[in-house]
């Protein structure tokens, strides 16, 4: 792919909500559920940038234009400490395949290193094979497997 010698991978600012609202919508598409978003840009920028930051981002650019993205905070393990939870990460179809997705994954990876967490933990959906033969390849481990964790969600 020409332009990849102009790709950059830098945390996200206020400027990007846009693009990174917009790449959402993309992720909420591709994981089949369109109607799941209900943030805003602005609610990305109160909630990433105000006074008080419920979250983190890198983004992934090339010529000024965001091909993807990982959003991440930090989690508290009562068994093992700090950790790094990665919320969502997306790579654009046109850019997938060359090596975006495991720079944002390890800049996630990285920034959790440096706040001295113990791990970082994410979800994947189950017919997503790709993505969970990718993370399993990284030697990530799937919990639910083998220590049998469920997830759940109130609301």
């Amino acid at each position: 792919m020409s332009g990849m010698e102009k790709l950059v991978i830098r945390e996200g600012k206020k400027e990007d909500c846009t693009q990174i609202r917009g790449l959402i919508q993309e992720l909420a598409d591709y994981e089949k559920t369109p109607d799941g978003p209900k943030i805003s840009a602005d609610t990305l920028i109160q909630d990433g940038f105000g006074e008080k930051q419920f979250f983190h981002t890198f983004v992934a650019e090339i010529d000024s234009k965001l091909v993807g993205f990982s959003l991440y905070f930090y989690a508290y393990s009562t068994w093992e400490g700090r950790a790094v939870y990665m919320e969502d990460i997306y790579v654009q179809p046109d850019y997938r395949g060359k090596g975006i997705g495991t720079k944002l994954w390890k800049s996630v990876v990285g920034a959790g290193l440096a706040q001295g967490c113990t791990r970082c933990n994410f979800q994947v959906l189950n017919w997503n094979a790709p993505s969970i033969d990718y993370y399993k390849r990284q030697g990530a481990t799937d919990i639910s497997e083998s220590e049998g964790w469920l997830a759940f969600r109130m609301t």
